[in-house]
């Protein structure tokens, strides 16, 4: 069988002009050198599924000018060869200029860089014109100076945060002169990773590091679109919630439905309950806790009262089958996220978290929880931090950002979450495969820069707080434990268990070494510990000489 999209690589979608675009539903990854399955054969001539060995970040074609320039990093779909000052003579009138970003410098006037050139290249900007020919780009620069701004009126923020937002607010000569500073990084992958977010029209994203000193930005790939295993694939196309519904509907035991509202466009045609019947609804043999049917209201809000992170929850979303268009109240996952969030590292223990730079209200969806579908006995090595299982759709699988993701990997624990993540039955068309998702709504109202908080932890170890802490300040690292060997005050962890909104995972810490292993697991098997002992056991595996920040994803996730 021959595949008709069966590529090299699977890649972000991009515009093409003049022609509509093409949304992926999600990418399958194949074996190099093994024919594709016959089972496959339906996705292979579905123009919504990308098929390919690897999943990539290419570099854009306008940043690929090359030059003398190269930076010291290497990070996904961003080029290290770049053009500097000493070839704008030569280029100035033959080259397309496309603007990155713009600053201010130290006395006031608008600084602008471009795509390919690195900082040497910048440009003070006298032109009159040159805000109106780059609205989008200076749309998204106030964005950011705005923010920035309200740090400097924060009286919760430190001294150095203040001193940090000038790298933006008032750039001085030294670090324009400097392109291999890790400034220009995060620069890159602000922008990069924003112009995947565009072609889905979705806000810009930004990562920020409000320190003097900065550490190096999260690298990952990152995708709009869930990247499925071939085994997670195959569990997919054969399970019940896969089937289109009147496959469904003629598969099913009839039973009483019970009737309900629904804040659809088409209310008449609309089938979301029904699946919500057929598939997740508790029945008389069902056992354990009854799951949760979060049904979006007219402005497409899920109703949040009694919220419990111990509760199973899924949404459903319209497929073409209920004749709705794309804004209708209940696709609001399938539409995307909305309000612009940026990235920011925190401190050396959380590392880096997500804020908002505008009100979210509870109830309102944030964002899609994006990464790698694999099985939980996959038997591959992974951060099993970055997990997020399933437990309503396909419990087989989980959905792993580590390596592959979107800025939703970021989410921060919180003992009093403000957000919280909900499995979504959702495919545009009946004949996509119902790839698992999960999206993540406020449960409270979030104000403007707050940090986004999901919980790791079940009710009743919240309670107990046993192994958990919950002191960590959104500026400051408040602690009563100094660990000057690594450089910060911190709070060493008494426990490797992750527990999510969704599930329980407990983590392998793979990255360390044999003999760590064999001292880190007798602390996991035997919390609580007190302090001290925990120091002991780091000094004593030698784990004293890795940074801590590499631990957090085990601990805290």
């Amino acid at each position: 069988m021959a595949a008709v999209n069966l590529t090299d690589e699977i890649v972000p979608d991009t515009r093409t002009p003049g022609q509509p675009l093409i949304r992926t539903a999600a990418g399958v990854l194949i074996p190099r050198n093994q024919p594709l399955k016959p089972e496959f054969a339906g996705l292979a001539n579905n123009p919504n599924i990308q098929l390919g060995h690897a999943y990539a970040n290419p570099i854009p074609a306008e940043a690929a000018l090359g030059g003398p320039f190269r930076s010291l990093y290497n990070y996904p779909g961003i080029a290290r060869r770049k053009m500097t000052a000493n070839e704008v003579s030569a280029n100035q009138y033959s080259h397309d200029w496309k603007v990155q970003s713009t600053y201010k410098n130290i006395y006031g006037q608008l600084l602008c860089t471009y795509v390919g050139w690195n900082s040497t290249a910048a440009f003070v900007q006298h032109n009159r014109n040159f805000i109106r020919r780059n609205r989008d780009v200076m749309r998204i620069s106030n964005a950011r100076d705005t923010y920035l701004r309200s740090i400097l009126q924060d009286p919760e923020a430190t001294d150095m945060m203040k001193r940090a937002t000038g790298k933006w607010l008032s750039m001085n000569l030294g670090l324009l002169e400097d392109p291999d500073h890790l400034f220009w990084l995060y620069e890159d992958i602000s922008y990069y990773h924003t112009k995947i977010q565009q072609v889905h029209d979705l806000p810009s994203l930004m990562y920020i590091c409000l320190r003097d000193n900065l550490v190096m930005p999260p690298k990952y790939k990152y995708t709009l679109f869930n990247i499925v295993e071939e085994a997670a694939m195959d569990t997919i196309l054969g399970s019940k919630t896969n089937k289109a519904f009147e496959e469904l509907q003629k598969s099913t035991k009839r039973r009483r439905m019970e009737a309900m509202e629904t804040s659809c466009e088409n209310p008449d045609q609309c089938q979301c309950n029904t699946i919500w019947h057929m598939l997740y609804a508790p029945t008389a043999q069902s056992s354990g806790s009854n799951p949760k049917y979060m049904r979006q209201n007219a402005d497409g809000l899920l109703d949040m009262r009694g919220f419990d992170i111990s509760d199973l929850r899924v949404a459903i979303e319209c497929s073409d089958q209920c004749g709705c268009s794309s804004a209708c109240p209940r696709r609001r996952c399938q539409r995307g996220q909305t309000k612009t969030l940026i990235v920011s590292y925190e401190n050396e223990i959380i590392e880096f978290a997500l804020r908002t730079t505008e009100p979210i209200l509870r109830g309102e969806f944030i964002a899609e929880y994006n990464g790698v579908v694999m099985k939980l006995d996959a038997g591959t090595r992974r951060d099993e931090s970055y997990d997020v299982s399933l437990n309503m759709i396909c419990p087989e699988l989980v959905i792993n950002s580590a390596s592959v993701g979107n800025l939703t990997r970021f989410l921060a624990h919180g003992c009093e979450p403000n957000a919280g993540l909900i499995e979504t039955h959702s495919r545009v068309k009946e004949e996509d495969p119902l790839i698992p998702r999960v999206s993540v709504y406020a449960i409270r109202d979030i104000a403007a820069g707050e940090k986004v908080l999901i919980s790791y932890y079940q009710q009743w170890q919240l309670e107990s707080k046993s192994g958990i802490s919950c002191n960590f300040d959104s500026f400051q690292i408040q602690t009563n434990i100094n660990f000057d060997f690594l450089g910060a005050a911190q709070t060493a962890p008494t426990t490797c268990h992750v527990i999510d909104s969704l599930a329980v995972t407990t983590i392998s810490p793979t990255k360390m070494q044999p003999f760590t292993q064999l001292y880190l697991f007798f602390v996991i098997r035997r919390p609580p510990l007190n302090a001290t002992f925990v120091i002991f056991v780091f000094i004593a595996t030698g784990l004293h000489r890795y940074h801590f920040s590499h631990y957090h994803r085990w601990f805290h996730g």
